[in-house]
Formats: C-alpha cells, structure tokens, sequence
C-alpha cells in the first residue's frame, strides 16, 4: 500500500508561509500557512504533507 503523503520537515516560518524540505528527499515546499493552526507549527517540526505538497494533513 502506498502512502497517502510525505513527510516534510519545516525550516522556516515567515510570513504565513511554512518553507522546508521532504525527507528522504530532500525536495524543497513551500506551503501557505492556514490562519487556525498556524499557531501550533514551529521550526523544526516534523509534519505529514498530500502528495501534491501544497498543504499539511490535518487531524480531524
């Protein structure tokens, strides 16, 4: 069974834009921050991101 996301690693918070890379790969993103969680990332944060990399996967 594949995965349904990567996993990324947050670098840097700035702006309401949470920049970092894919680990295994090493792949750049960069993901718009939304307003109601964007309290609760830090840097360094390990995060599961969908596949497109475009946003974070939330707990419902």
């Amino acid at each position: 069974m594949d995965n349904e996301y990567d996993i990324g690693l947050i670098t840097n918070l700035a702006s309401n834009v949470a920049t970092g890379v894919i680990i295994g790969t090493n792949e750049p993103f960069e993901i718009k921050m939304r307003e109601e969680v964007k309290q609760s990332l830090s840097r360094y944060m390990v995060v599961a991101i969908n596949l497109d990399h475009t946003d974070f996967i939330y707990q419902q």
